[in-house]
């Protein structure tokens, strides 16, 4: 699954801060570029920037299994998320597909409420 295939659907949490995760298992020698393209300040974060209801990336890297990571997105709430989606698709699946070749796996680990 890729980015661009997540969450559709209605919930009770349509108005509840929510962070999205992913896992990666970044390719051999491509941990730089990885790093760079999903980092905060990457090409993924500033494609979110077009919305006002994306509230930042966190990208960790796990100390114990090498070149896994984690993506956290965080926005306002499902329904901004969703609308975001929609407004940017192609911009969305161009900039999938173009990272494909980095990654042996994604996964969409969930979508989390804030507390």
């Amino acid at each position: 699954m890729h980015r661009f295939q997540c969450i559709s659907g209605k919930s009770a949490y349509n108005r509840v801060m929510i962070h999205v995760l992913w896992e990666f298992h970044v390719l051999p020698s491509h941990e730089a570029e990885f790093e760079s393209i999903y980092g905060s300040e990457g090409e993924w974060a500033r494609l979110f920037h077009n919305d006002p209801a994306y509230h930042g990336t966190i990208l960790l890297r796990d100390s114990q299994v090498s070149r896994r990571y984690i993506t956290m997105d965080r926005w306002e709430n499902i329904d901004a998320y969703r609308s975001f989606k929609q407004k940017f698709a192609a911009d969305y699946r161009r900039l999938d597909e173009q990272c494909e070749r980095l990654t042996d796996s994604e996964r969409l680990i969930g979508v989390f409420n804030a507390l």
